[in-house]
């Protein structure tokens, strides 16, 4: 039974209604959401709200004067360090570290980089007793953030209470807010203090092999909200030092970029082509299976017409075009433009055109001619 066109007519309203609520409310959260960025992890470069670095890359970039970019792939081929700045912001003590970064860190060092490592202010922080209690478990040890820290002469200890305070420090000045839920103990003699929460270091610097190794308590300086409301310059430019490049590391807050056609078609506009292309192949498919005159039935029951072989095809255009009279001496003359007889076979075929017209066959006559021609001296 068919349903009544007026329930037709109001599935198809409540449809488009359903589209239209999408668009007017999805795509302006959706532009919204890519406008402010929160979309990307907290501390990546790319998040314009507070939590965000865009501010900071922004800033050095319209400098002009120290380059940036973004590390969003790993590679086999190590990058230099001379003359260069790696930020590593958002960093969780506990999180692990992959051994493609581990070497990527020694070659920094090796290479004269600075490594700048802003932790991540957390409110609870696994304790060295966690930490080595999760290695005795009989599965491969994996490398944390704390555990490359202590390899360096560092130790990660949390601080009681959440809670923003002041630093001072003779290098800056003082920084207004300090979120960092940790300190910097068990230094060894290489480290310097640079700024201190009351009696805890917060801030610390060491030279590494030709290059620099600073460690920060947290991650709140170099953030959006701090360059917009507790800006300090001098930190800032204290972190970058003598670096003419400044490189900000990505891949540990979960943001790869894996080149494909698509990366490096956007990469380099060719988005038209790639709609192009599409189209012509939807046409070709259309094409195929639909045609514009329409398909006649075939009838089965009806006799076929048979075809002809090549050789009764060639045989059939000789018939039409030249006369069976002419035929042999078309051969001849043929034979004479193409072939390059002897004296002994030019003396044959005079013989042959000597004797008088029997009135055999033209195909006896050939064969005759060809016996002729080729018997051997």
């Amino acid at each position: 039974m068919q349903p009544a066109p007026i329930f037709k007519a109001a599935a198809y309203v409540v449809l488009i209604a359903c589209f239209a609520s999408l668009l007017f409310f999805g795509l302006p959260t959706f532009q919204w959401r890519l406008e402010t960025g929160d979309s990307f992890p907290e501390y990546s470069t790319y998040r314009t709200d507070p939590k965000g670095l865009k501010a900071f890359y922004d800033s050095l970039q319209a400098t002009e004067v120290i380059g940036v970019g973004r590390r969003l792939q790993s590679s086999k081929i190590l990058p230099s360090g001379e003359a260069r700045a790696l930020v590593v912001a958002g960093v969780s003590a506990d999180q692990p570290v992959s051994d493609e970064d581990a070497q990527l860190f020694d070659h920094w060092f090796a290479t004269g980089g600075r490594l700048i490592i802003a932790l991540r202010p957390e409110r609870r922080q696994t304790t060295s007793s966690e930490d080595a209690k999760s290695d005795t478990t009989g599965e491969p040890p994996v490398i944390s953030w704390r555990s490359l820290i202590r390899r360096w002469g560092a130790e990660i200890v949390p601080l009681k209470g959440f809670y923003p305070i002041s630093l001072n420090s003779g290098q800056f000045g003082a920084i207004v807010r300090w979120f960092g839920n940790s300190y910097f103990d068990h230094l060894a003699p290489a480290w310097k203090s640079i700024a201190a929460q009351g009696n805890h270091d917060v801030i610390v610097e060491r030279p590494f092999l030709r290059g620099s190794l600073v460690l920060l308590s947290d991650s709140y300086a170099l953030s959006n909200e701090a360059l917009a409301v507790d800006r300090n310059t001098g930190l800032l430019l204290w972190l970058i030092g003598r670096c003419h490049e400044v490189l900000f590391e990505e891949t540990h807050l979960g943001l790869t970029e894996r080149p494909g056609i698509m990366t490096l078609a956007l990469r380099y506009g060719l988005e038209g082509t790639l709609i192009s292309i599409i189209a012509i192949l939807l046409l070709f498919i259309w094409k195929s299976q639909y045609t514009l005159v329409p398909r006649r039935k075939t009838d089965h029951s009806a006799s076929g017409v048979l075809g002809l072989s090549s050789e009764q095809a060639f045989l059939n255009l000789l018939r039409r075009t030249i006369p069976q009279k002419d035929l042999l001496g078309v051969c001849i003359k043929t034979w004479l433009k193409t072939a390059r007889p002897t004296l002994a076979q030019l003396a044959r075929l005079e013989r042959f055109h000597s004797r008088p017209d029997s009135g055999e066959p033209i195909a006896e006559k050939y064969n005759r001619l060809m016996t002729l021609l080729n018997e051997k001296q």
